[in-house]
């Protein structure tokens, strides 16, 4: 007799069927996970990266040093609405100064001079001027030679000027003031 139980294979069948599923959907999970490990490969390298925030601010760090924003002021020339006219009034003023004190010594030549100095003055950043230069010529030199320490006395005799100013603060200059002598 043969006794054949028609459940028992069924129930095999069916345990083949759960370990085949499972396998394959093992073997699934395991690709999926793999495709996402390396997809998380390819874009952590972005995470890891320190992330610097950027604020946009301009700072202007240009500075001319030859120029400045106003020319240092003789005392009553600050009125001027212009500042070419502000800057002549100056020149006109400094100029006007040093051939007051210059007409107070009296300077004795021989010979007939019509000639050009350049004075150099500093002025610093509290208004306070000093003579660092006087070009003249050889003739100059030898017609009147204390010419240098006259105009240096005149200097020290220039009211406080208001000085010159470079982004809103006060700044020393230097200026060339060509000086005409004549008798």
């Amino acid at each position: 007799m043969l006794f054949r139980n028609d459940g028992f294979i069924s129930n095999c069948r069916l345990k083949e069927n759960v370990v085949l599923f499972r396998h394959q959907f093992l073997m699934m999970l395991q690709r999926v996970f793999t495709v996402l490990f390396c997809g998380l490969l390819f874009t952590s390298c972005e995470f890891f990266q320190k992330k610097e925030l950027t604020t946009d601010v301009v700072i202007d760090t240009i500075i001319d040093y030859n120029s400045i924003d106003t020319f240092p002021l003789f005392p009553n020339c600050d009125s001027i609405p212009s500042q070419e006219k502000q800057k002549i009034c100056s020149q006109i003023k400094l100029s006007e100064h040093i051939y007051a004190s210059l007409s107070d010594y009296k300077i004795v030549t021989s010979k007939q001079v019509n000639d050009t100095i350049l004075i150099r003055l500093k002025i610093d950043n509290n208004g306070k001027s000093t003579l660092t230069n006087v070009r003249s010529s050889e003739f100059i030199k030898q017609v009147i030679p204390n010419l240098d320490s006259l105009i240096n006395s005149g200097i020290k005799n220039l009211p406080l000027l208001k000085p010159a100013i470079k982004r809103g603060m006060p700044v020393a200059t230097e200026l060339a003031l060509p000086i005409v002598v004549k008798n």
